[in-house]
């Protein structure tokens, strides 16, 4: 098997909410709708990304079975075990995953016009400020492993991400210096990385 490669960076962690992870859940997942109201204008744009992100949700689903769920009781331990047990069945299940295939060159289109709106607008500041808030950090990002637990993590500004699709529970978006990443919270995954999503980011270092 060829090894992922391996995408270094040098910033400042960035949390975009997307309701919030609990520590615990129950057995059998409830899919979240990810699609969002028409008069909104994102799901005919961010049609392939959503469809992606389903079709990653359904496989979570599926290697889910046999695990040991976890509930509200659940000692910590008992939460990592539950963690790695699912990371290992999916990442097996994604053994051949690699950056891009889900912000497909489409999707990253539509999430960098997204973002350049955002940009443009009188929250501009704003949000620059929030995204290079936190200690500079050093990391080896990879799709398909584990995200790093210990790096700075800021809220991001509603008036970012309200200009990107909801994602269902459990998956979230990170930024990471110049790149929007996917990251499955259950598992501790990351499940994509877009590139040079934020190019005016702080430089890497």
């Amino acid at each position: 098997m060829t090894a992922p490669a391996p995408v270094r960076l040098a910033c400042c962690g960035l949390l975009l909410l997307s309701g919030g992870t609990p520590l615990a859940w129950p057995a059998g997942s409830e899919t979240q709708a990810v699609e969002e109201t028409v008069s909104a204008g994102k799901p005919a744009r961010f049609k392939e990304f959503l469809g992606k992100v389903g079709e990653y949700e359904k496989l979570r689903n599926s290697q889910r079975q046999g695990i040991p769920a976890v509930g509200k009781k659940a000692t910590a331990e008992e939460i990592q075990k539950h963690q790695e047990a699912l990371a290992a069945k999916i990442a097996e299940a994604r053994k051949d995953a690699k950056p891009g295939d889900i912000f497909t060159p489409g999707s990253q289109q539509e999430f960098r016009h997204s973002i350049d709106r955002a940009f443009s607008g009188k929250s501009a500041k704003k949000i620059d400020r929030t995204i290079v808030q936190g200690e500079p950090v050093k990391l080896d990002l990879f799709v398909n492993k584990p995200y790093p637990e210990k790096i700075p993590i800021t809220t991001v500004p509603p008036t970012l991400l309200q200009h990107f699709p909801r994602l269902p529970k459990r998956i979230e978006y990170r930024v990471v210096g110049e790149d929007l990443v996917l990251q499955d919270t259950e598992s501790h995954l990351v499940i994509d990385i877009f590139q040079g999503a934020f190019p005016n980011a702080p430089p890497r270092t």
